[in-house]
């Protein structure tokens, strides 16, 4: 568990393959089936194979088949049959997109952007995770690896009730792309969710901003240069430079795939890259023949279906970002004629018929969900929310190094562009998007008033809404860079052209670099033993004690034990199950709320509530230290009452440190004041915590 970085890549490198493999291959295939050159394809790419891995996990549920390994076999097929029909629909013709510059310099400059947006964040995730199967440790982190485990040990993946083991056997509604997509990655569910985490940041991230960026940075209108083979240049430099600026962005993808574990929601975000491309290429592209319309609003289609199919704040995120999207649409709607201005129509109307049914469908849960209440930053916080936009602060908890003031380095690119964007008309849809973005997450961090419940959606959580600041800011930040490479480019000597070159270069790397100690802070928060951010859930000694469990345990054990105490973990780690897999709350009237309001007592209630869970052990970590971290152990909630310990009717089977595995026998007809369960009640009473 202490292993050095040196070690873990080689034991996370083939589940890092087989998540980007699975998020981008298919969707990819799809894109360019349907005639979308590759840039296109690659920031579509996300998108589509979320809407293909969450539509073969339902397959997959309708027909009976365990999601592993059989998830393959249905995720080919489906690429195979829809990639088919793309082609049908999309016929003969060139493919569809802003090309990049052919030339060997212009390859050479995107290569080197994107190898640092690929080197940094993969660099900093390794030199600071302890081990390849070290579990990430925070509130959301618990549930999700206790999903993938129990998908793999069930082998429903559907979202359509595929978690229902995590939720007393209800069958309710979860996004499990995710999930699903880990379960299918090598190793146990902790190695493969670190993989799948770095291969997000990594591989997919970078992969999907670049192609983004090679669609939506265009050819200017400040000079003539930038219409001939110095302005692919120029654009080469602009995307190039953008990419590797954003490794030194936490906003996203770093914040949420690391001190918030909010995956599932974060792939969500992976997939609106792709979606701002469709909507640009509907946009500008109004010489495409009727066919190569409908095909990319069947794309748009399934890449909002992707999104929202990743996380259901995804419909949220699409109407802030397809807003000015929309409000374009309708104000050419008087200009076009025929089938063009009935395609438009027809899919506006489709779009709001489906907003509309989904609404009426899910009025209850959208009603609970604007409900939501969190307190308000009053005016400073929304003062300090623009400044922590702007700059690209983490707008969650608080780092080493989140001061050095070089993220405001980019928020000088985004008011550029931002000014740029007044007149720049293929500059201005991302203009307005950012705006609203930015005002949205403002109004969250600021004081409370009945517009702020609009934040809802995102449980008024700043940090999640600022990826939709991020996004549209990356659009502007690099016509920003365009206007300037320009500008550098037309100084009339060789030396001073250098001079702005190695300027340019300085821009993409130093503010990266600088960024390093943050980015590290951020991923110790919920990795390092000694530093986690909101207390610390499971020691080195439970995961001792876990990895071991099935040698000591029965196949069919299931283990009561506080999740806040680290008893979660015990799935994910060691495989075996437990009673409370998550740090929510159970649900009324279930087995687990019962046995909550009799723990500890052994009577014949609990003794009854036990039986119907299948329990027969119980954990507990006596160490309130948490093995020295600096927050010491993660505050009990809900789970207060299986932090104490019976007085008798218990047997020691397994510990390590102050993490022990007991078996209770109190159930089996021991007498409460026996030899067996007064001795065992004294041992349990030497580790208890003062």
């Amino acid at each position: 568990m202490t292993a050095s970085a040196a070690s873990s890549s080689p034991a996370l490198l083939p589940g890092v393959a087989v998540v980007a493999l699975i998020l981008l291959l298919p969707g990819w295939v799809v894109a360019r089936a349907a005639r979308l050159n590759a840039s296109a394809a690659l920031a579509l790419a996300p998108a589509l194979g979320c809407a293909i891995a969450g539509t073969a996990e339902i397959l997959a549920q309708v027909v009976g088949a365990p999601w592993c390994p059989w998830g393959w076999g249905f995720i080919a097929a489906l690429t195979a049959l829809v990639a088919v029909v793309a082609r049908l629909l999309a016929g003969r013709g060139e493919a569809v997109g802003r090309r990049l510059g052919a030339s060997r310099a212009d390859r050479v400059i995107l290569g080197s952007g994107l190898a640092v947006a690929v080197a940094v964040p993969a660099l900093v995730f390794l030199t600071t995770l302890p081990g390849a199967d070290y579990p990430a440790q925070a509130f959301d982190a618990v549930f999700h690896l206790s999903a993938v485990a129990t998908i793999r040990e069930g082998g429903n993946a559907s979202m359509l009730g595929g978690l229902a083991d995590l939720y007393g056997g209800r069958a309710v509604y979860y996004p499990t792309v995710w999930h699903g997509v880990v379960a299918l990655a090598p190793g146990g569910a902790v190695a493969a969710t670190n993989a799948a985490v770095l291969a997000v940041l990594s591989l997919v991230w970078p992969l999907a901003a670049f192609g983004m960026l090679a669609q939506l940075t265009g050819p200017g209108t400040a000079t003539d240069i930038e219409a001939g083979p110095d302005g692919d240049c120029l654009r080469a430099v602009a995307i190039a430079v953008t990419v590797a600026l954003s490794a030194g962005l936490v906003a996203f993808a770093l914040l949420p795939m690391t001190a918030l574990a909010v995956w599932p929601y974060a792939l969500s975000v992976l997939g609106l890259p792709g979606v701002m491309v469709v909507m640009e290429v509907l946009r500008i592209d109004t010489a495409q023949s009727p066919r190569r319309r409908a095909v990319a609003w069947l794309l748009l289609v399934g890449a909002c279906g992707g999104v929202m199919a990743a996380h259901g704040t995804g419909l949220f995120n699409l109407m802030v970002l397809g807003l000015p999207f929309a409000a374009g649409a309708l104000g050419r709607l008087r200009h076009l004629h025929g089938q063009a201005r009935a395609w438009l129509f027809c899919g506006g109307a489709a779009g709001i018929l489906a907003l509309v049914v989904g609404g009426w469908l899910l009025r209850g849960s959208l009603a609970s969900v604007m409900g939501y209440r969190r307190p308000g930053g009053g005016l400073a916080g929304a003062v300090g929310t623009a400044a922590q936009a702007l700059a690209d602060l983490p707008m969650y908890g608080s780092y080493t190094g989140s001061l050095i003031p070089t993220g405001a380095v980019f928020g000088v690119l985004v008011i550029v562009g931002a000014w740029k964007g007044r007149y720049e008309r293929r500059l201005r849809p991302w203009l307005a998007a950012w705006l609203l973005a930015l005002a949205l997450v403002v109004m969250v961090g600021g004081p409370q008033w009945a517009g702020r419940q609009l934040g809802s959606p995102w449980y008024l959580q700043k940090a999640r809404i600022a990826p939709l600041v991020l996004l549209p800011a990356l659009v502007l930040a690099s016509g920003a860079v365009q206007a300037l490479a320009a500008r550098l480019y037309q100084q009339r000597t060789a030396q001073w052209r250098r001079a702005g070159a190695a300027a340019l270069v300085l821009l993409a790397t130093v503010p990266v670099l600088t960024r390093i100690p943050l980015e590290r802070a951020l991923v110790a928060s919920i990795y390092d033993p000694k530093r986690i951010q909101y207390g610390t859930l499971v020691t080195p000694d439970e995961i001792s004690l876990f990895e071991r469990a099935t040698a000591v345990l029965p196949d069919d054990a299931v283990v009561v034990g506080a999740p806040s105490l680290g008893g979660a973990y015990l799935w994910s780690l060691g495989g075996v199950r437990v009673a409370y897999p998550m740090r929510a709350a159970p649900t009324k009237n279930t087995p687990q709320a019962e046995l909550l309001e009799a723990w500890p007592e052994l009577d014949h209630h609990t003794c009854e509530v036990l039986d119907e869970l299948g329990a027969e052990f119980f954990f507990i970590n006596t160490d309130a230290t948490a093995s020295g971290s600096v927050t010491g152990a993660a505050p009990l909630r809900w789970d207060a009452p299986l932090a104490q310990v019976p007085d008798t009717g218990l047997e020691l089977v397994d510990s390590e440190g102050a993490a022990q595995i007991w078996r209770i026998t109190g159930c089996e007809g021991d007498a409460p004041g026996s030899d067996t369960a007064t001795s065992s009640a004294s041992r349990v009473s030497s580790f208890k915590r003062s």
